[in-house]
C-alpha cells in the first residue's frame, strides 16, 4: 500500500467532508492522522502529537484572540467603529479609505479580522447616506482586514511567519508586502471603478453622535495599547504581552471572563492545530514530497508561481487560508524548487500563495470572512445582488493576482 498517496487522499478527504458536511475540518483531518497513523502506518502517537501541533502558533493566536474578546465584548470595538463614521461624516468621499484604514489598523494589532462584524455595517448605513456604492465598501473594508490581520504581530501573519520559517523562510515581510500590494491594487480599482470621486455629501442626514467611552472601554483600550508596546518597542513574545495584557484586563473587570472565553475563535485555533497533525503525518509517510513532485511536473519557471496562486486561491474557495491552505502547500516548496532546479525561490511561491489565498479569494462570499460580511449586512442592502457581485470579484481577484506573480511584481520586495 503507497502510504504516501493514502495520506493525500485523506487530506483531500478531510476537507471535503468538512465542506460537505460544514464541520471543522481540523478535527476530520485529526480522525484522519491518528486513525492512519496508529493503525495504518505505525507512528507513534506522542510524536504526531508533539510534532504536528504548532504549539507556538496556537498559543500566540490564543492569547491574541482572548485580549481582543474584551475590547468586543464590552463594546470598545464597536464605539470606535461608531465614532469613525460621525467623525468623517462630512467628509464622504473619504469614507471608504477611513472605514479601510481603521480595520487594517484593529487587525493590524491584532483583533481577529472578524471585527469587520462590527464595521462593515456602520460603515454601509454612513455611506448609504452619500451614496456609495455597497460593494465598494465590501471590497475596502474586507481588504483592510485582511492586509492588518496578515501582519506579523496579528492573527493571519502569526500562523504564516510560523510556517514560512519551519519551510526555511525567515523573511516574512516580503510576503506580507506581496498580499497588501494585491489589496491595495483591488482597493484603488474599486474606488475609481465603482464611482469613489463622484460620492456626494447626503443631504438633510442626521448623524447621531455616539455616546463616550465608558471606564472600561477605556481602561481596555488603554491595556491593549500597553500590550502591543511591549511588543514594538521592548520586543516582547506577542503571546506573552498578550496574555499579560489580559490578566490587567480580568483584574481590572472590564468584562465577564465566561464571555471574553466565548468570544475567542476556538474553531480557528482547532483548524490550524488539527491541520498541522495532518501535514505531519503526511511528511513523515512522503504524502508531501509526492504532491511536490506532481505539482513540479505541471510548472516551469515562469508558471510555478502563478500556477500556485491558483491552486491556493481554489482551494481557499472550499477551505481556510490560514487552517488548511497555507500549512498544504508551504511544506511542498522545497521539493518543488528542488524539481525546478532553483529557478525559482520559495519565498517567491510563497508570496504567490498567501497574495491568492488572503488577498484575493476571500472577498468571495463562500469563504470565512465573505460569509460574515453577508451575514453582518444591514436589511437596506440587496444581499442576493452583493452575493454575486462578490463571487465575481473575487475571481476576478484571483486572475489580478495571478498576473502579478507572472510579471514578477512582488519580486521588488526580495531583497
Amino acid at each position: 500500500m503507497n502510504f504516501a498517496l493514502l495520506s493525500v487522499i485523506a487530506l483531500i478527504l478531510a476537507i471535503v467532508i468538512g465542506v460537505k458536511k460544514k464541520i471543522n475540518i481540523g478535527i476530520i483531518a485529526m480522525f484522519f492522522a491518528f486513525s492512519l497513523g496508529h493503525f495504518v502506518f505505525g507512528l507513534k502517537d506522542k510524536d504526531m502529537i508533539l510534532k504536528g501541533w504548532p504549539l507556538g502558533i496556537f498559543f500566540i493566536m490564543m492569547s491574541a484572540m482572548f485580549m481582543f474578546s474584551f475590547a468586543t465584548v464590552n463594546g470598545a470595538t464597536r464605539l470606535l467603529a461608531e465614532k469613525l463614521a460621525y467623525a468623517i461624516r462630512n467628509y464622504a468621499k473619504l469614507l471608504p479609505w477611513a472605514f479601510m484604514l481603521a480595520t487594517d489598523l484593529l487587525t493590524g494589532i491584532g483583533a481577529d479580522p472578524s471585527v469587520i462584524i462590527f464595521m462593515l455595517p456602520i460603515a454601509l448605513i454612513a455611506g448609504e447616506k452619500s451614496g456609495v456604492n455597497p460593494l465598494m465598501l465590501c471590497i475596502m473594508i474586507l481588504g483592510g482586514a485582511l492586509a492588518g490581520g496578515a501582519s506579523p504581530v496579528s492573527v493571519i501573519g502569526i500562523v504564516t511567519a510560523g510556517l514560512t520559517a519551519k519551510a526555511g523562510v525567515e523573511h516574512y515581510l516580503p510576503i506580507w508586502f506581496a498580499t497588501i500590494t494585491t489589496i491595495l491594487s483591488l482597493s484603488f480599482m474599486a474606488y475609481f471603478g465603482l464611482g469613489g470621486l463622484k460620492i456626494k455629501k447626503g443631504e438633510d442626514v442626521e448623524y447621531q453622535k455616539p455616546g463616550d467611552f465608558n471606564a472600561k472601554q477605556i481602561k481596555t483600550l488603554c491595556v491593549i495599547a500597553g500590550a502591543l508596546s511591549l511588543i514594538l518597542l521592548f520586543k516582547v513574545d506577542i503571546g506573552v504581552a498578550a496574555f499579560i495584557g489580559s490578566g490587567v484586563l480580568l483584574m481590572l473587570g472590564v468584562a465577564d471572563e465566561k464571555e471574553a472565553v466565548k468570544s475567542v475563535n476556538w474553531g480557528v485555533l482547532l483548524l490550524v492545530g488539527g491541520t498541522g497533525i495532518l501535514v505531519e503525518v503526511m511528511t513523515a509517510v512522503g504524502g508531501i514530497k509526492m504532491m511536490a513532485k506532481f505539482l513540479s511536473s505541471i510548472m516551469t519557471e515562469s508558471t510555478a508561481a502563478p500556477i500556485m496562486a491558483l491552486i491556493a486561491g481554489l482551494m481557499t474557495y472550499v477551505s481556510s487560508a490560514t487552517g488548511v491552505v497555507m500549512p498544504t502547500l508551504f511544506p511542498t516548496l522545497g521539493g518543488i524548487v528542488q524539481e525546478l532546479h532553483g529557478t525559482v525561490s520559495p519565498i517567491q511561491l510563497m508570496q504567490g500563495i498567501q497574495a491568492a489565498a488572503i488577498g484575493a479569494v476571500p472577498y468571495s462570499p463562500l469563504s470565512a470572512l465573505g460569509a460574515m460580511a453577508m451575514a453582518s449586512l444591514p436589511a437596506s442592502v440587496d444581499k442576493e445582488k452583493l452575493f454575486t457581485q462578490l463571487i465575481i470579484t473575487a475571481a476576478l481577484a484571483l486572475i489580478w493576482t495571478m498576473f502579478l506573480t507572472y510579471i514578477g511584481v512582488f519580486n521588488i520586495f526580495i531583497r
